[in-house]
């Protein structure tokens, strides 16, 4: 059985400028029962199961993406708090100010994706849902910049670039013997996450995230990762929200994965252009980590991987950038017949590796030409080798680490 911890949550007013009225805690604190019997499913089918509140978590359960909503009450000291029972993981979480809540509209658009579930597991939807989606749609702001939610003004995210903000707050819960998402009990072993600006392949200032592994040596030669963030993210996601620093440090510390310098990128601002993003990772991006770090320039020690629009880029990458990586971690994401992006004419696709795979109850778990099982069978009829490989819950944060975890211990370098 699974420990639960006791997180408390807790807002102090004075940490905002307005008024408050009342204080929400919205976080990702679903959980299903998984229906997931293998990992080499060539069919696709999102289950579509029901989600449950912390408060109904039993022992077997895993996080699924879903956004849930408890008030919090106001303390003896002014302060709002709220405590959740929750297993050990990963989990983003804002706090909602003065909120204004209705039943979900049936015609509203957006009811699918604003619905929040509450303590008692019913639901309830912001009054300006609509208004909400369309700003997020824009890509011109988060809700928090039209004051519906705000991430823990006492835990801001610390990362340096203006591209790089995340829509809230990580929270870490557990022991790295539970979840390797959890950082590495000894200090020493653990890695570092810089960001550093670079000079684009098309003149503009952009910024990377850069993992290097605790113990770094510049006499060293490390093998390369390039990891891609997905549709609307941005270079310090994978940090960030996914946790693969602390991944790659326990992993490391395990004996389970080579020591690598990993390097993440933006590449929402080329529009999801495939060929202007490969061009800039091996003309800029490329060139600028090879100038700076002792990284390896052999294809065998160089891997691309990336989630959802990511993993799409990643298999543009596999089907046509075989002689710049030896491996390929698709997670959430296909490029299959009938995609003008796909094509199996390159002989080389047997002489590299691929991961491919979704959460169980994944958009990208479907028949589409961006679909997984779809790209999968066009593998197989081709007698291409490939990895398949499916988790537990949906295309979200609760996938994605879940997916690099096992691509980095099972697949890079063997």
């Amino acid at each position: 059985m699974k420990k639960l911890y006791d997180v408390t949550f807790t807002f102090d007013p004075a940490d905002t400028d307005k008024e408050v009225k009342s204080v929400h805690l919205q976080g990702e604190f679903l959980f299903y029962r998984s229906n997931l019997t293998g990992n080499t499913d060539e069919t696709g089918m999102v289950e579509n199961d029901p989600k449950y509140p912390p408060a109904q978590y039993e022992d077997g359960m895993d996080p699924i993406g879903g956004i849930y909503l408890q008030e919090m009450d106001k303390n003896e000291e002014g302060l709002y708090e709220t405590t959740l029972k929750l297993p050990a993981g990963s989990y983003v979480y804002n706090f909602v100010l003065n909120a204004d809540l209705v039943d979900p509209d049936p015609a509203s658009p957006f009811a699918g994706f604003m619905a929040m579930m509450l303590p008692d597991g019913t639901k309830k939807m912001f009054s300006n849902a609509d208004e909400i989606m369309e700003v997020r749609r824009s890509g011109k702001a988060y809700a928090a910049d039209i004051n519906v939610t705000i991430p823990d003004p006492k835990k801001p995210s610390g990362i340096p670039t203006v591209t790089g903000s995340i829509p809230g707050t990580v929270l870490l819960v557990g022991t790295p013997e539970e979840s390797r998402r959890i950082p590495n009990e000894n200090p020493a072993k653990r890695g570092t996450v810089t960001y550093m600006s670079y000079t684009d392949v098309f003149g503009n200032v952009q910024s990377l995230c850069v993992y290097l592994p605790a113990g770094f040596d510049r006499t060293k030669t490390y093998p390369l990762v390039l990891v891609s963030h997905g549709g609307g993210g941005n270079e310090a996601e994978w940090a960030a929200q996914g946790n693969i620093d602390n991944i790659m440090d326990n992993l490391i510390a395990e004996g389970k994965t080579r020591e690598a310098i990993l390097v993440m990128m933006n590449n929402s601002v080329y529009s999801w252009d495939f060929a202007n993003i490969a061009k800039n990772c091996e003309e800029a991006i490329l060139p600028f980590i090879e100038k700076i770090l002792p990284v390896s320039k052999d294809p065998e020690e160089r891997a691309f991987c990336g989630l959802s629009m990511g993993s799409m880029t990643t298999l543009y990458m596999y089907y046509h950038r075989t002689e710049v990586y030896g491996y390929y971690g698709a997670f959430s994401g296909g490029v299959a017949p009938g995609n003008p992006y796909f094509t199996l004419e390159n002989p080389h696709l047997k002489d590299v590796k691929l991961l491919i795979g979704s959460a169980e109850e994944d958009i990208a778990y479907n028949q589409r030409d961006i679909g997984v099982p779809t790209t999968i069978r066009a593998l197989k009829e081709a007698g291409i080798p490939y990895t398949p490989y499916f988790v537990p819950g949906s295309h979200d944060w609760f996938c994605w680490p879940a997916m690099y975890e096992y691509f980095a211990e099972h697949i890079l370098w063997k």
